[in-house]
């Protein structure tokens, strides 16, 4: 059932509370699974540094931050929409929609849409060519959404902690290369495809 009206606009400082709402459950759609519950529990300090970085982000004029709105002004989702390269080679600039997200309850109403549509203006307004989008590839909603209205995968941008890495390199360095070269080879007649992982890049649920 969609929304007999829904609108876009500006996101203003009396939406902070539900921006911080909206910022909670994107980042609990980036945890991994069985960490929802954990996620949820915020401290006062992370949640007073949240509210900071929306103040921020509200009174920055090289970002633009906008709230879906239902027919009782109540924040539906949210987005940000910056301007830069589309790629690090290509200095063409783009619109890059991040921190896009619905509420939970208010998905599958219109309001994704709204959003992405106010995303399309936005940048027709400013002569650019392309849209961005960041999404988490592990959101099969969002990627799902967002492939019904054209977007492409552009690249994968993955993530480690420095630990890991250092871990791992050294674990690579220790092993002797005889394991290496003396791999077992692969049975005869299984042909070994190699497909790329390719996904948006990091962010956001299904709107």
């Amino acid at each position: 059932m969609a929304w007999t009206s829904v609108r876009v606009r500006p996101a203003t400082a009396d939406d902070v509370p539900a921006l911080l709402a909206f910022g909670e459950e994107l980042r609990d759609q980036l945890l991994p699974a069985g960490e929802g519950k954990r996620g949820r529990v915020v401290n006062a300090a992370g949640r007073g540094g949240l509210e900071a970085r929306y103040v921020e982000a509200l009174a920055d004029p090289e970002r633009h931050l906008i709230v879906a709105v239902g027919e009782d002004d109540e924040p539906l989702g949210m987005a940000l929409f910056t301007v830069a390269p589309a790629n690090a080679l290509l200095d063409i600039p783009a619109l890059h929609v991040s921190h896009a997200v619905v509420a939970d309850r208010h998905k599958r109403r219109g309001a994704g849409k709204a959003l992405v549509a106010a995303a399309t203006g936005y940048a027709e307004e400013r002569g650019l060519e392309q849209i961005v989008v960041s999404v988490h590839p592990g959101s099969r909603d969002a990627n799902r959404f967002f492939a019904r209205l054209g977007f492409a995968p552009l690249a994968v941008r993955r993530v480690a902690p420095v630990s890991v890495v250092r871990r791992r390199l050294h674990g690579a360095e220790a092993r002797p290369l005889d394991h290496v070269v003396r791999r077992r080879p692969r049975r005869a007649g299984r042909l070994q495809v190699g497909l790329p992982a390719v996904r948006l890049g990091p962010a956001d649920p299904e709107v």
